[in-house]
C-alpha cells in the first residue's frame, strides 16, 4: 500500500506520535505513582535471560543493555537504555515465558519499579478510546524497527553519530568494545570512525 505524503497524511501520522506520547507518560505515571524506589549496582541484572520477568520500571538516573550471548559465549548488545525510558521484558511476560534478554546495569542506576500485575489493571483502563496496554510494546517494537532500518540503510559511522546525538557523554558511560558490539562493529573500526570524526572536527575548525 503506498501512502501519500499529502496533508491529510501528514497530519494523522503526527496524530499518532501525539496519542503515543500521551500513552507512554501515562505508563511512566502509573510506575511513579505505584513502583517503590530502587538502586541497581554496575553489572547487576535488572533482568535475566530465562526467567520470568515479573516488575517494569522507569530510570530516574543511570543506564542499561539489553544483551544476549552466542553460542561461543560473546555478548551483542540489542539496545541501550538511559534516563527517563522504560524497562522490561515485557512481552515475553504478557505470553506467560521467560525473558529473551538479559538487561544489565551500565553503570550504578537508581529506578522506580513497580510488578506487571500490580500495573496491569490500570493498563487495561480505556482513556479517550486508547488502550494504554499498547505503549510499552509499541515502544519497543518502534525502537528494534529503527534499529533494523539503520542497520541495512545506514553506515556504522552514521550510527554512531545517531547514538552520540542521543546520548551526547556516551563515552563517559559505556565503554568502546560495548558500543562497538551495540553498532555491530569491531572495536577498532570504532576507534577508527571516531578518529576521522575527530580529524574532520578539526579541518573545519582550521
Amino acid at each position: 500500500m503506498y501512502l501519500r505524503p499529502d496533508k491529510q497524511y501528514a497530519a494523522s501520522f503526527m496524530s499518532d506520535i501525539d496519542i503515543h506520547i500521551k500513552e507512554l507518560e501515562f505508563l511512566k505515571n502509573i510506575i511513579l505513582k505505584h513502583g517503590t524506589r530502587t538502586e541497581i549496582k554496575k553489572n547487576s541484572f535488572f533482568i535475566q535471560r530465562g526467567h520470568f520477568c515479573h516488575e517494569i520500571a522507569y530510570i530516574v538516573r543511570g543506564s542499561f543493555k539489553f544483551l544476549r550471548h552466542d553460542a561461543k559465549g560473546a555478548e551483542h548488545i540489542m539496545a541501550f537504555a538511559f534516563e527517563k525510558e522504560i524497562i522490561s521484558s515485557y512481552l515475553p511476560s504478557r505470553k506467560g515465558c521467560d525473558a529473551l534478554l538479559d538487561v544489565k546495569a551500565l553503570e550504578d542506576s537508581v529506578v522506580i519499579q513497580a510488578p506487571l500485575e500490580t500495573l496491569r489493571s490500570f493498563l487495561q483502563i480505556s482513556v479517550d478510546g486508547e488502550i494504554y496496554v499498547r505503549a510499552f510494546v509499541e515502544s519497543l517494537a518502534f525502537d528494534f524497527l529503527k534499529k533494523i532500518i539503520s542497520l541495512h540503510c545506514d553506515t556504522p559511522e552514521e550510527r554512531y553519530l545517531q547514538l552520540q546525538k542521543r546520548v551526547p557523554d556516551i563515552l563517559n558511560r559505556v565503554n568502546l568494545k560495548e558500543i562497538a558490539s551495540y553498532l555491530r562493529i569491531t572495536p577498532e573500526t570504532l576507534s577508527r570512525i571516531r578518529t576521522r570524526i575527530l580529524n574532520e572536527s578539526r579541518k573545519n575548525l582550521d
